[in-house]
């Protein structure tokens, strides 16, 4: 498949149609709807900022921000700080009368509490990172301000800097990423892992070439090994950039040890730095617009990074560019990292989630888009490009890598430290039952209703097994994951309505935990739309999360109710249902009394 640069341009148009218009109903919908039955608009008092974060107050008569939730946090005028006074203003009427603004994400919730420790029923408070440094300094003398929270702003700069990328620039460097004849080879790439001394080794094959790709599948150090790369490159005085698409995974690469002196020396530059990481990291410098700079380390988003490419006059500014959370990145990003550095490292997965777009997926698949999409793995089927895959994971044990190692022709191999618990015998009840003496997946089957996407059943399972995992002598970060918004939101309400919130639970979607580490989680799979909880990629992230446990609760047909399943996907759950697999009878489950008598999961 070959694209012009027209037909390039006119996928990234559709993209940046497709965003503008998803966005334009949310701007012209009423914002009492958004509030209160749509929930997607928050109001909320200011309390203070602590350690970098602001904390908010919400009533509980509504909904809370999810955690990991980005939001467009602003300030309006007083008449229109209460909810009654809006009449039949819309959301974008709200936003024409904002004064302050910042993007913000939810990090935590907990309860509310009065001035003697006791718990305020009627309020939970949030806390938010990623809140810009004018926009804290602006709040933090104020008394009793109110906020709007409501959908962000889609990436249409990002979207818009790409498309002027593939229109205007000619030079060889872009022509050889997006000029080419694109088909989806399985190409294996070369095994590596720490025998190579991998930054070395990886550096040395650049000297002979301009870009390579390093595959890392789920725990075997890609952050690490980028940190590990930077020393060695400004060590060198070399001028490196690092770009990924979310500000998290550009903070994760600076807070490894390996970094830890140029840290300190103040080498290390990143833009749009915000209130939480001035806080958290007080060497990182604040740096106005990217400019390399030898010996030093800088740090951009995908937007801002593509926003300097389109003002080159001549490519390759930096000596080295590093593109992390490569599998998130369009294919014409790439085409941007190639002008901003002579040589490139892109670092990803591309078995793991692809980029996240707006045009709906039967557009894509009638005009070809997907190779356009879905950059990294589009360049890793070029045999002009060699890839490296690494092999060796620090977070899946044994048994949890023989089987997310499926989706990698078994390549995977476990260094996880003999010393983990994978039993906990101080657990009450039959929990200890399903969790498999070397760790990794257990199957747990139900009879789940066709077509409903919050069943009962599952919310008192979920319930049953954080209450009872949560009392073992260790803090297990415990993650219940779905593909599902509206499977989410139900598990977020019942469990938050029944249990004390607590940083050591995540409930989310998948789309939203790529990177995640936890120690147990909960796969929860509702016997609606196969197709999307059971595409290969999304399963395979949320299976590969857990340095300990995962627990899949699914419906007992599924393997005849999706025949159209995934061959790796249901090779996985095969294995597993013969190798260690349970059933809950729905009729006759009753909570903690089977499970405290040791009835509720029987073998299958």
């Amino acid at each position: 498949m070959h694209y012009t640069r027209q037909e390039h341009s006119n996928f990234l148009e559709n993209e940046l149609r497709a965003q503008t218009n998803a966005f334009n109903q949310k701007l012209n919908t009423s914002a009492a709807f958004l509030l209160k039955e749509k929930e997607e608009l928050f109001v909320a008092q200011f309390i203070t900022f602590r350690e970098g974060e602001m904390i908010l107050k919400f009533s509980n008569n509504r909904a809370l921000p999810r955690k990991g939730e980005y939001l467009y946090c602003f300030t309006v005028p007083k008449e229109l700080r209460d909810y009654s006074n809006w009449g039949n203003k819309t959301y974008g009427d709200l936003i024409k009368e904002k004064s302050n603004f910042t993007e913000a994400v939810c990090v935590w919730q907990a309860h509310s509490k009065d001035k003697n420790g006791q718990i305020e029923k009627d309020f939970s408070l949030v806390g938010f990172r990623g809140i810009d440094i004018e926009f804290s300094s602006n709040l933090l003398y104020a008394e009793k301000i109110i906020l709007l929270l409501g959908p962000n702003k889609p990436p249409f700069e990002y979207i818009a800097n790409l498309q002027k990328i593939v229109l205007s620039n000619f030079s060889d460097h872009v022509n050889s990423i997006i000029d080419q004849e694109f088909q989806y080879i399985d190409n294996q790439p070369l095994l590596i892992d720490n025998k190579f001394a991998i930054p070395s080794f990886i550096l040395a094959q650049l000297v002979h070439k301009n870009q390579l790709i390093i595959i890392g599948p789920p725990g075997t150090g890609k952050t690490f090994q980028i940190a590990e790369i930077c020393k060695v490159l400004c060590e060198q005085g070399k001028s490196v950039l690092v770009t990924a698409l979310t500000n998290r995974a550009l903070i994760e690469v600076v807070e490894k040890p390996a970094l830890a002196d140029l840290m300190k020396a103040h080498k290390i530059f990143k833009t749009n730095l915000s209130a939480d990481e001035a806080n958290d990291l007080p060497h990182l410098q604040q740096l106005k617009e990217i400019i390399p700079l030898p010996g030093r380390l800088i740090l951009s988003t995908f937007y801002t990074a593509s926003d300097y490419a389109t003002n080159l006059k001549f490519d390759a500014p930096f000596d080295f560019i590093i593109v992390d959370e490569a599998s998130q990145a369009l294919l014409a990003m790439f085409g941007a990292a190639k002008i901003l550095g002579e040589k490139n490292i892109w670092i990803g997965d591309p078995k793991q989630l692809p980029p996240i777009v707006a045009i709906p997926e039967d557009k894509i698949n009638k005009y070809n888009f997907h190779f356009l999409v879905d950059g990294l793995k589009t360049l890793s089927t070029l045999a002009s490009i060699q890839c490296y895959q690494l092999t060796e994971t620090y977070r899946l044990p044994k048994r949890a890598a023989d089987y997310t190692g499926l989706f990698y022709n078994k390549s995977l191999k476990s260094k996880v430290q003999s010393n983990i618990r994978f039993s906990f015998t101080e657990l009450k009840g039959n929990i200890g039952k399903l969790l498999h003496p070397q760790g990794g997946a257990t199957l747990l089957k139900t009879d789940l209703e066709v077509g409903n996407k919050q069943p009962k059943i599952v919310l008192e399972i979920v319930y049953d097994l954080i209450f009872y995992l949560s009392n073992s002598n260790e803090k297990l970060h415990i993650s219940v994951l779905s593909n599902y918004i509206e499977t989410v939101k139900s598990i977020q309400k019942f469990m938050y309505q029944s249990i004390d919130y607590s940083k050591n639970l995540l409930i989310e979607t998948i789309a939203r935990i790529q990177g995640l580490t936890t120690d147990i989680t909960i796969l929860v799979i509702p016997n609606s739309g196969y197709y999307h909880s059971l595409e290969k990629r999304l399963f395979n992230v949320a299976t590969s999360r857990a340095k300990r446990h995962t627990i899949i609760i699914c419906d007992k047909s599924i393997f005849v109710s999706y025949p159209q399943m995934d061959g790796d996907v249901r090779n996985y759950l095969q294995i597993l249902n013969n190798d260690f697999s349970f059933y809950i009878n729905t009729e006759s489950y009753s909570r903690t009394k089977e499970i405290q008598s040791g009835q509720a999961f029987t073998n299958s």
